[in-house]
C-alpha cells in the first residue's frame, strides 16, 4: 500500500507581507541616506535582511498523509523544517465530511470540541472536517484533502467518509 500525501501552501497573513515590504522600503531609504553616515548603511543592511526574511523565508505549508489506517498532519516551514502536528488512527475518527455537512454540523456548534485549522486560509477553497474522538476529548480538524487522498481511505473506511458531490457536466451541443 502506498502512502498518500497532500501538501497545501498556507496563505501569508497580511501583517507578515506588510512587514516584508515595509522593511525593504526602509532599507532603500536608509541606503539612500547612507552617504551621510555609515550607521545608515548598517541599518539598511539589517532592514534588508529583515525584509528578505519576512518576504521570502516566512512560508508555511501543511502536509496531510494517510498510510494503512493512520492519518498524519504536519507543518512545513520554509520547505525545510517539518513539525508533526497530530497522528490519529482511523479507529478514532468518527467522520470525514465536507464543511457544513449534516454529519459534522453538531460538532461545529459544540463549544467543547477543540478545533484545529490546517487549511490554506484561501477564500472559496472547499475543505473537509474530520471529527476525532481521542483520549483528549473530541477534536475537529479542518483540512483540504484531494480526491486521491480520499480514494486511499475509501477501501477500508468508506463508512466514515462523506464525499462532496461532483459537479455534473452538461454535454456540449
Amino acid at each position: 500500500m502506498m502512502e498518500k500525501f497532500v501538501i497545501i501552501p498556507a496563505k501569508k497573513k497580511f501583517v507578515i507581507a506588510f512587514l516584508g515590504i515595509l522593511f525593504f522600503v526602509l532599507a532603500v531609504i536608509c541606503l539612500a541616506i547612507s552617504c551621510l553616515s555609515l550607521v545608515f548603511l548598517l541599518v539598511a543592511v539589517v532592514l534588508a535582511a529583515l525584509g528578505y526574511w519576512f518576504t521570502f523565508r516566512w512560508n508555511k505549508e501543511f502536509e496531510y498523509s494517510y498510510f494503512d489506517g493512520e492519518v498524519r498532519f504536519a507543518r512545513i516551514m520554509n520547505k525545510a523544517r517539518r513539525k508533526r502536528l497530530a497522528v490519529f488512527d482511523m479507529d478514532e475518527v468518527e467522520v470525514i465530511a465536507p464543511a457544513g455537512d449534516r454529519r459534522v454540523e453538531n460538532y461545529e456548534k459544540d463549544s467543547s470540541v477543540v478545533v484545529r485549522d490546517y487549511t490554506s486560509g484561501m477564500r472559496d477553497v472547499p475543505y473537509y472536517e474530520m471529527v476525532v474522538h481521542s483520549g483528549d476529548g473530541t477534536i475537529m480538524i479542518k483540512y483540504e484533502p484531494d480526491d486521491e487522498y480520499l480514494d486511499a481511505i475509501m477501501p477500508k473506511f468508506a463508512y466514515k467518509v462523506v464525499r462532496k458531490p461532483k459537479a455534473i457536466q452538461q454535454p456540449e451541443s
